[in-house]
């Protein structure tokens, strides 16, 4: 066997798709002491553990039909908050990571293209939202803190990072195609 410690709690959690996290403890510790030795382990298995430079792990996704509704719900809901702190001109890490949030309260439907937004991942109301919530704290990346109120955890830089790269992609000339001839 090895005798790499809390090697079964951390295979669980993180087959089931959790983001170990230093909310995580012990087994947090454990594997970011002998992370070289945990991946070697998960490799053998066909599966890869992912150190993520804010201080996370997880396992290289390989999900499936169900899983991808859910986390196309996660990105949109993070892409709305980003753009709503965005917009509002504040730190877009300080906003997400300073404060809890009342679901009950969050911009997701205030706009109507945030609702157009959220109606293409099926969300449509506030149970949806909750919802979202609730696969954010399975996977270790929220911490629900009563019935409408939550806390983002350190994983989030995963999905905040990506809602950043995506907002920073330059953008193709608007103006060069609203200019172009018809081709029809």
């Amino acid at each position: 066997m090895t005798d790499l410690p809390y090697l079964r709690d951390v295979f669980d959690r993180l087959r089931r798709g959790h983001h170990l996290s230093p909310e995580d403890e012990p087994l947090f510790s454990a594997v970011a002491a002998r992370h070289e030795e945990y991946a070697g382990w998960f490799r053998q298995l066909g599966i890869t553990l992912v150190r993520h430079p804010r201080d996370c792990f997880y396992f290289e996704p390989d999900a499936g039909e169900g899983e991808r509704e859910a986390l196309s719900r996660i990105a949109v809901f993070s892409f709305i908050l980003v753009d709503h702190a965005a917009n509002e001109g504040r730190p877009v890490e300080e906003f997400v990571f300073g404060q809890h949030f009342l679901i009950s309260r969050l911009p997701h439907l205030s706009l109507d293209r945030y609702v157009a937004l959220l109606r293409q991942v099926d969300v449509e109301e506030v149970s949806g939202l909750r919802q979202v919530v609730r696969n954010l704290e399975r996977i270790g990346i929220a911490k629900v803190l009563g019935e409408d109120e939550f806390r983002f955890l350190r994983p989030f830089h995963r999905l905040l990072d990506k809602c950043l790269e995506l907002a920073s992609a330059p953008k193709g000339n608007d103006a060069r195609d609203a200019n172009a001839p018809d081709a029809g």
